[in-house]
């Protein structure tokens, strides 16, 4: 689910716009609870892109944690803690938050 091509604020409506046509579309397993607590999770958020993987982009697996992976430019600890903190605030799941900063990243 790109942001876009450049920094930006992410918002609840678009990010639940995106996880809900990603649903339609049977790439990821999430139910309605868990679309909407990330996409509160997510709601103001900086980043360049936010990205599910791992299980739940299994559409013939079976439960599962939620696993994000978010490029962002700001300070990864304090991003990753808002992003769990406001997820657990919403949902039950586990969730595993990686961010990295798409600035230090190296192709092969």
């Amino acid at each position: 689910m790109p942001a876009s091509s450049a920094h930006q604020r992410l918002d609840a409506a678009f990010v639940s716009r995106q996880l809900v046509e990603l649903r339609s579309k049977g790439v990821v397993r999430l139910d309605d609870d868990e679309t909407a607590a990330l996409a509160g999770a997510l709601d103001s958020i900086e980043a360049d892109s936010v990205e599910l993987f791992g299980s739940r982009t299994d559409p013939a697996g079976r439960g599962g944690d939620i696993d994000l992976l978010t490029l962002s430019r700001g300070a990864a600890l304090n991003t990753t803690r808002r992003i769990a903190v406001r997820f657990f605030d919403r949902g039950e799941e586990k969730i595993d938050v990686v961010v990295l900063d798409p600035s230090r990243l190296t192709a092969l």
